[in-house]
């Protein structure tokens, strides 16, 4: 009888509580603080969503529709102060279900009623005696419905969003482009408008590390058509960045949006820069082929994960794409035997050591690899063991690092075509695409795929007005 957990079975078996999350949808509003290293407040301080940069308030496309707006000023210390001037003030000239019944210092949520105009029937609620720290990583519901979160990181970064847990299909817009309360919002003599990562909530965003570098440009010539030829008037733009692995101690590998996808485009080498801080670049250095996107194709992640869990012998670490990973059973040296089953059938045997003396990140991980499209013996599956214990009653382990990228990859190599797109130039790390020979006429009451997952939209009115959008189904 051995044991291999520095602390023994008590400390190894403490309950990792995990709560299941209800399946919802973020309808996300514009990202607010510093993006992109630039501050988007207003004179510093202030930021205001509305229907047309914020899918959560109500909007009729058609007519131009939609009254509400949430004004957020912040003070010092990243406050959005419950006294006068107030942090937060939302104003609605339309009687929502939730107002109908409104009266003068009735709260709702972190809001009070703070005026009624019975003639305009304009409405102003403020945050009265509840002052709001936007502290980092914070989710706060500040009305009925609508909740504020903050990036977990000390550069303060935020945004409104509207949890949705209705099953069905929903939309995530984009700001919404062309003629706004009579004014127009389009850029240059072109008439050009932009949406990324910030504004638009389909295109892939890590708030915490302001990551995300999709954009979509939209040029209009003769009033309201999207050329399909040169310049064009579409044109999209990606490239690829730096991010950590969520288990740290693997390093860090190039993160890149596409389709509005997280997509794998390779493995980093961190040895010569933080192998003294104990981080080994384990996926690069297995992986024969780690570059991705210099062989023109990406992989989604499908897992980047760090939660704790204790697997015991017979039990298996669940993985997507039907892969799961079992363990078998543990040697009296501390040999892990682990089996990786592909929809109920073994496709790898493997012996890591992670309890052994002076244990690297080699010894505590388990990988697989395969042949994916282009690439020879990528790593596309990885465990990390932090201990194993060992006893006449116990065989267990707990996992704390996993990572798993698609075995099916998205070619990205130039002159594909993506519905009404086409890939223009691929490069060692960025994607650049266009609409070439695919010209759009946008017309009232169009609905035209652009690209996958990724469609336009124009009101039914002679006035142009226009989003892109992409569908979420809430099961």
């Amino acid at each position: 009888m051995r044991s291999y957990c520095i602390k023994g079975l008590a400390a190894m078996i403490v309950i990792l509580f995990a709560a299941i999350p209800v399946y919802a949808l973020e309808i996300r509003g514009s990202v607010a603080g510093s993006v992109s290293d630039q501050s988007n407040l207003f004179e510093g301080s202030s930021f205001t969503w509305d229907p047309q940069n914020f899918a959560g308030f109500y909007y009729d496309l058609d007519r131009d529709l939609g009254s509400e707006t949430l004004t957020m000023t912040i003070t010092g210390e990243n406050r959005l102060s419950g006294d006068e001037p107030y942090g937060i003030i939302y104003e609605t000239s339309d009687r929502t279900k939730a107002l109908s019944n409104a009266k003068v210092d009735m709260t709702y949520g972190k809001l009070r009623v703070a005026s009624i105009d019975n003639i305009t029937g304009r409405i102003m609620l403020d945050n009265k005696d509840n002052t709001i720290a936007l502290s980092k990583n914070k989710n706060t519901e500040i009305m009925p419905g609508i909740y504020i979160r903050t990036a977990d990181n000390s550069t303060l970064r935020y945004y409104i969003y509207k949890e949705i847990t209705d099953p069905g299909m929903h939309e995530l817009r984009g700001v919404v482009a062309g003629i706004i309360n009579g004014q127009s919002n389009l850029a240059g003599n072109n008439d050009t408008f932009n949406w990324n990562p910030q504004n638009f909530a389909g295109f892939y965003y890590d708030i915490g590390h302001d990551l995300g570098t999709e954009t979509l440009t939209a040029t209009l010539t003769d009033g309201n058509n999207l050329s399909g030829d040169y310049p064009f008037g579409l044109t999209y733009a990606t490239v690829a960045q730096t991010k950590d692995f969520e288990y740290k101690p693997w390093g860090s590998y190039m993160v890149i949006g596409f389709l509005g996808e997280k997509c794998f485009a390779g493995y980093l080498d961190n040895m010569n820069s933080q192998f003294e801080s104990g981080y080994e670049s384990v996926l690069f250095r297995v992986s024969a082929d780690e570059n991705s996107l210099a062989d023109e194709q990406l992989e989604q992640i499908l897992l980047d994960e760090d939660t704790g869990r204790i697997v015991n012998k017979g039990e298996s670490v669940k993985l997507k794409e039907g892969y799961e990973l079992v363990l078998k059973g543990i040697s009296d040296e501390g040999k892990v035997y682990l089996n990786l089953l592909k929809d109920g059938k073994v496709v790898d045997e493997s012996f890591i050591a992670p309890s052994k003396y002076e244990a690297t990140q080699y010894d505590k991980t388990y990988y697989y690899r395969k042949n994916v499209g282009s690439q020879e013996n990528l790593a596309i599956i990885a465990v990390h063991f932090r201990t194993t214990y060992k006893d006449e009653d116990y065989t267990m382990a707990i996992a704390d690092g996993i990572w798993q990228i698609s075995e099916t990859p998205t070619p990205v190599y130039a002159d594909t075509e993506y519905d009404k797109m086409r890939i223009a130039s691929v490069t060692a790390d960025s994607i650049a695409m266009d609409n070439k020979d695919n010209a759009i006429i946008l017309t009232k009451k169009s609905d035209i795929e652009l690209m996958p997952g990724v469609r336009i939209r124009t009101a039914n009115n002679d006035t142009l007005r226009f989003y892109i959008y992409r569908t979420e189904v809430v099961k």
